[in-house]
């Protein structure tokens, strides 16, 4: 086995004359596929960021969805919350500012507006308003004889005298199904609730079955003879629904909806403060994030540059291994169009991983390069002995890699498959590119003779060019912070300073790590066994949740929203439960309303914390039936019989023709109830949906014997994001649980020894437990986003152990000494490990100045995880090393650890 991997590492030592050898052919076809990959990404990419995609459309709660939109519209609505100016939302002048307001709205939808300063685009996105509902166009019923009337809540013109108004709120606040969801109990708030079409509109080659175009009435529907005629339509009971294909919306889309629904809200803001919620302001803000993603991923790359540059003295050691990490990204993202995928919000996870696990072989190529060129080695021989030190470790550390993302190929998402496929991908392509593309590079353009070595600061030289750049940098560093957060500029302090001691005593460092480990193993052991404990206790203490609010600073225009909607209003989220009777005039049965009846107050009173408000055909009928007898609240209630409910709803629709069709179908055999949520995680809403469907069964069960193909679901967009965030965490969870069992395997087997697998185990686990204990001690819940964290964990820290247990058995079987090999692996392989956690974690850190605090938890988390990861190679391996002594499958006779005198620095081996 020893024999094999010398053999691999010297095929990898002759790679690099190889490569020069052929170096024109590989010029030409590097150039012609990366031109052809550019031209994939520029016109072949697409990019779905829809909840929606990572469903199989197949999927019943797609399927719910679909039918809930195809028959009362999207559910993508603007819950406009405002607060009067002057704490009266009843007040005249707001009353006013309102009527204005949704006028000007109700114009917009029409394409009718014309003095708001609106651009042709804007225009034509306002027209994707459906309804809006507000105080001041909300109907109230009133009875005049037998006829129903829906009368508005507002009178126009609004009346002049205080006692009239007063009036008015006192029948506002009479209608307990406004209250709270149109204006708060305490008059302060009141809210527009904004329809849309966003997610409702069929794709643009969608033909009807039916075209109305096509359809002429005949005559006889002209004359329907006298008012007390009977007129009685039929319905085909074998006539099935069509199934509509409706066009994706994505975030730019939902972005410019909102800014041109921003800009008529706006100049009302001297009247009315705006709280806006939904999902088209939600997507808006995440829009604006991701735009400041692309700032924060060029500041990460600033750092890299700049802690490269103090590292290796040489933009070419700088400038080659960035562009060798952008041409793999550029063929992963080309590839990847070109066959036809579509792509995610996950694409952002794909590029940090391979820039993260690119990055790292990079630089212990461009290490152990130097350490060849210190010991007076010229260009291409150095290459090779890079190589042969570097190159099957780098290969090793590729395949475990793609074997710890591929497991999440066994998720029921499509967007995680993709994922998994794009980032494996991207790995196998910075390994090819930096065994191939980057001794190309170095050999156009490589680091002088004079600048030969790696710096090593001396402590007395703190004034010195790099040490100025280092003070600078920890001077932005906590300026930054301090505006930000105080324990965020301590922590950032804190990894500055660690950077600091890195240069400062690089030598010292590894010297030291090498006379604990050989003095005190024991203790070593101990200590991270007690870490490794606290936290595993921590880990179990550890939620899987996503709440969309807690996942943004206090101070966001989204936190501050739902804050207010749920302290004051109905609560920022809706949800509802579709009913599909199965047959016409189906939801008149009483059996039906009745059971919707009991069911929203079985919700009301059980779920007060998660629900605040029920609305459906069920209180329409009540309210109905009271308005019908005089007003009488003895009559507010379900009547007994079908002709009577019927006949309710006839005059109903009559009525409120609008509010009818957005409740029930022509039919009558479908209709929903709408719920008024607050804003809470996934876990909490996950439980909650499970129990309404076990209430749904309880409640619904009379109805059943009425309506046996009845269907009834529980849908929307929240439950569906809900559901989404929930399934995407506990799949990269399973994955990642999966992932570290077969890397395990692997190294066992690669190591030839079943002790070395294990070995190699313990630092490659650690970090991700070290990690999300500290989450679980500290109650930060594990959410999609910091679970992004587990597959670079897992990446960085299989890379640093993987370089340092293949140098160290390639070491063992030269030496057959184990202190002698693990002398060398400590000293050539730790530098380049040190400096791995030195720019990924400073350039990681730089993700925590992010508004969306699950990016600022993958910065901060994944760089604590990477120090992690360096103290278990530096300490916790060679302690493991020493106490269970594995000679790795080797045969040959092998000395045993002496005991050697640490107490100097040692000189480069």
């Amino acid at each position: 086995m020893e024999n094999r991997l010398l053999n691999v590492s010297r095929q990898f030592a002759k790679l690099p004359d190889t490569v020069h050898q052929h170096r024109h052919w590989l010029w030409v076809l590097i150039t012609l596929v990366s031109l052809v990959c550019a031209y994939g990404v520029i016109t072949k990419t697409r990019m779905d960021m829809r909840i929606d995609s990572f469903f199989d459309q197949q999927d019943p709660a797609i399927a719910a969805l679909n039918n809930f939109r195809s028959q009362f519209g999207s559910d993508d609505s603007v819950y406009l919350v405002y607060e009067a100016a002057d704490g009266d939302v009843f007040s005249r002048a707001s009353l006013e500012a309102v009527a204005a307001l949704t006028e000007q709205l109700e114009q917009a939808s029409r394409g009718q507006l014309d003095d708001a300063g609106l651009t042709e685009g804007q225009r034509q996105e306002l027209m994707q308003i459906r309804r809006v509902q507000s105080p001041s166009n909300l109907r109230i019923q009133t009875a005049e004889g037998d006829t129903l009337l829906a009368e508005r809540l507002l009178p126009s013109p609004l009346p002049e005298s205080p006692g009239a108004l007063q009036t008015v709120r006192e029948t506002a606040l009479a209608e307990p199904d406004f209250v709270n969801a149109f204006y708060s109990d305490d008059s302060r708030y009141g809210a527009l609730m904004i329809s849309t079409t966003l997610g409702a509109q069929p794709v643009d080659d969608y033909e009807p079955a039916v075209n109305s175009e096509d359809i002429q009435l005949d005559d006889m529907f002209s004359d329907f003879g006298n008012a007390s005629d009977s007129f009685e339509l039929s319905f085909s009971e074998s006539a099935t629904v069509e199934d509509v294909e409706f066009e994706p919306v994505d975030i730019n889309h939902y972005a410019a909806f909102h800014d041109a629904l921003r800009q008529v809200y706006q100049p009302f803001d001297q009247t009315l403060n705006f709280y806006a919620t939904g999902n088209p302001p939600l997507q808006a803000w995440v829009a604006d994030i991701l735009q400041q993603m692309i700032w924060l991923a060029l500041a990460m790359i600033a750092v890299f540059i700049c802690l490269l540059r103090m590292l290796f003295r040489s933009f070419s050691a700088v400038i080659w291994p960035i562009v060798t990490i952008a041409i793999s990204l550029l063929w992963t993202w080309g590839i990847t169009a070109w066959l036809g995928a579509t792509l995610s919000t996950m694409i952002s996870l794909t590029v940090m991983l391979v820039f993260a696990v690119g990055l790292a072989d990079c630089i212990h190529v461009m290490t152990a390069y130097y350490q060849a060129k210190r010991h007076g080695q010229e260009h291409q021989a150095a290459l090779s002995t890079a190589y042969e030190k570097t190159g099957l470790a780098i290969l090793l550390t590729t395949l475990t890699t793609m074997v710890g993302v591929l497991a999440l190929t066994f998720s029921d998402m499509l967007p995680i498959r993709v994922f998994a496929m794009m980032s494996a991908l991207g790995v196998l392509l910075a390994f090819v590119f930096s065994v191939v593309l980057l001794p190309l590079l170095l050999s156009l353009w490589h680091p002088p003779a004079e600048r030969n070595t790696i710096e090593t600061l001396p402590a007395s030289s703190l004034l010195g060019r790099s040490g100025w750049v280092l003070a600078g940098l920890a001077l932005i560093t906590a300026v930054l912070a301090l505006l930000v957060d105080v324990l965020l500029s301590v922590y950032l302090l804190a990894l500055v300073g660690f950077a600091w001691l890195v240069l400062v005593y690089q030598d010292v460092i590894l010297s030291r790590c090498l006379a604990l480990s050989a003095r005190f193993p024991k203790a070593i052991l101990a200590a991270f066994i007690g870490f490794f404990i606290l936290a595993a206790y921590g880990t179990s203490q550890m939620q899987i949740d996503s709440n969309i609010a807690e996942l943004t600073s206090e101070d966001s225009e989204p936190r501050i929203a739902y804050d207010i909607v749920d302290q004051h209003m109905a609560g920022a989220q809706t949800l509802s439960v579709m009913i599909d009777t199965g047959e016409s005039d189906g939801v008149m049965q009483p059996e039906l309303l009745n059971a919707m009846d009991q069911f929203q107050q079985h919700v009301e009173n059980t779920y007060a914390g998660q629900v605040s408000r029920t609305y459906s055909l069920a209180n329409i009928v009540k309210d109905t039936y009271q308005v019908m007898n005089q007003d009488d609240p003895a009559w507010h209630r379900l009547p007994e019989d079908f002709v009577t409910v019927s006949q309710l709803l006839y005059l109903f629709g009559s009525a409120d023709p609008e509010e009818k069709r957005n409740l029930v179908s022509d039919d009558y055999s479908r209709t929903h109830i709408t719920m008024n949520a607050y804003n809470a995680g996934s876990y909490e809403y996950q439980q909650f949906f499970r129990q309404l469907e076990n209430d749904i069964d309880q409640y619904f069960a009379p109805a059943y014997d009425r309506l046996p193909e009845m269907d009834i679901s529980v849908t929307g967009s929240v439950p569906l994001m809900m559901r989404a965030m929930d399934s995407i965490a506990r799949s990269q969870y399973s994955s990642l649980m999966l992932a570290l069992g077969v890397i395990t395997l692997m190294m066992c087997l690669t190591l030839g020894s079943w002790q070395a697998g294990l070995v190699a185990a313990v630092p490659n686990l650690l970090p991700a437990v070290t990690t999300f204990g500290i989450m679980g001690l500290l109650d930060i819940p594990l959410d999609t986003d910091t679970l992004l964290i587990a597959p670079m964990i897992i990446g960085i820290a299989v890379d640093d152990t993987i370089h340092f247990l293949t140098h160290y058995r390639l070491a063992l079987a030269e030496t057959q000494d184990m202190n002698a090999a693990l002398t060398s692996t400590v000293k050539r392989v730790g530098r380049a490990v040190m400096f791995t956690t030195l720019v990924l974690s400073l350039g990681f850190i730089v993700l925590s100045f992010s508004d969306y605090l699950g990016v600022a938890k993958i910065g901060i988390f994944g760089a604590l995880a990477i120090v992690v990861a360096l103290l278990c190679d530096l300490l916790l391996l060679p302690a493991l090393l020493r106490c269970i002594k594995p000679r790795l499958g080797l045969k040959l006779p092998v000395s045993d650890f002496a005991k050697p005198d640490y107490s100097s620095t040692p000189q480069e081996a």
